[in-house]
């Protein structure tokens, strides 16, 4: 029985596959908290140095990312997921789920698993196949809301508190490794290339690391591609920045070819769609009128061109395969 076929928790609960969406962090339009509420951050030269994952980051979830909104949502929740969720998008966020439980077939007995920044959000769905399940993340409060998260759906799991960029495990520790959009939070593309180096040293050879990550060229959604060309091209950045609110958090989504090639060293990398629509259709496109057969447009492209869709769409499915030589 492959990872697809196998029973797991029920999607949707526990799981926001496009939990950071491109349109809110590009513009800060509609945010309604950006760094209110928190106590001034120190700026301290050497700390940042050393955590290379982002102290802005840290700071936001350590502050009030994982707190209840008075909308009965967690602020992480409030800002970033989607405002209502019909049929077509519960569907498609149960087959995503499946494809991302499908990339670690096959596994070995008694496998191991690190997911890296997940905070408050934890892959629940991933637990049963796996014996060991070891959280990380740089945030305490994140750590001891994933835990709880996974404790609510019966998944014992071990917390590591430490910085993906540099992380606390020996070499070849897990089996495999995982990480859903948290490493395009980093906002140096050095940092980025330490964290998926360090993720990919913990895995075994012949082990797999699989990674939700946002594509900043979707062909498909041409604002969103536009909006990214702006924002990586430093004078004009620079004069977007002076018109738009400031983000809540460091956004730096790196171009799949850069991230294909930070990647080909470890092993045999493999990408396809994960999401095509972006936060901003999640939240404004309802399943009604029009907007029901574009939603239906979009997984068919999912399901039929995986390839094709990891191009056109917003999110990507990326799964390396360790070779067995590196070690």
């Amino acid at each position: 029985m492959t990872a697809a076929n196998r029973p797991w928790p029920t999607p949707g609960i526990r799981f926001c596959p496009c939990l950071i969406g491109t349109a809110d962090l590009e513009s800060g339009a509609g945010l309604p908290l950006t760094r209110a509420g928190l106590p001034p951050m120190e700026t301290n030269t050497a700390q940042e140095h050393s955590l290379r994952g982002s102290s802005e980051v840290k700071h936001f979830y350590d502050g009030v990312g994982w707190e209840q909104h008075e909308s009965g949502k967690t602020y992480d929740r409030h800002l970033f997921g989607s405002r209502a969720r019909g049929t077509l998008q519960e569907r498609g966020d149960y087959l995503r789920e499946a494809r991302v439980r499908a990339a670690f077939d096959p596994l070995p007995e008694r496998p191991a698993l690190l997911e890296c920044g997940a905070g408050g959000h934890p892959a629940a769905y991933l637990a049963d196949l796996f014996s060991e399940y070891m959280l990380l993340d740089f945030s305490q409060a994140g750590l001891k809301a994933g835990t709880k998260v996974l404790g609510e759906d019966g998944v014992v799991a071990i917390s590591t508190e430490g910085d993906m960029c540099r992380l606390p495990f020996a070499d070849n520790s897990y089996d495999a490794a995982f990480s859903a959009n948290a490493i395009y939070h980093i906002p140096e593309p050095a940092g980025q290339r330490a964290a998926f180096s360090e993720m990919m040293r913990t895995v075994k050879p012949g082990g797999v690391a699989v990674f939700v990550l946002a594509n900043p060229r979707p062909l498909g959604f041409p604002v969103q591609l536009l909006k990214r060309v702006i924002a990586d091209t430093p004078l004009l950045s620079t004069l977007a920045n002076r018109l738009r609110p400031k983000p809540p958090l460091p956004y730096k989504p790196m171009t799949l070819g850069w991230t294909r090639r930070a990647l080909e060293p470890f092993g045999m990398v493999r990408m396809s769609s994960f999401a095509m629509a972006s936060m901003w259709f999640r939240r404004h496109v309802p399943e009604k009128h029009v907007g029901r057969p574009l939603w239906r447009f979009l997984l068919w492209l999912e399901r039929t061109y995986p390839r094709l869709s990891a191009l056109l769409g917003n999110y990507v499915l990326i799964v390396v395969r360790k070779t067995p030589s590196q070690g």
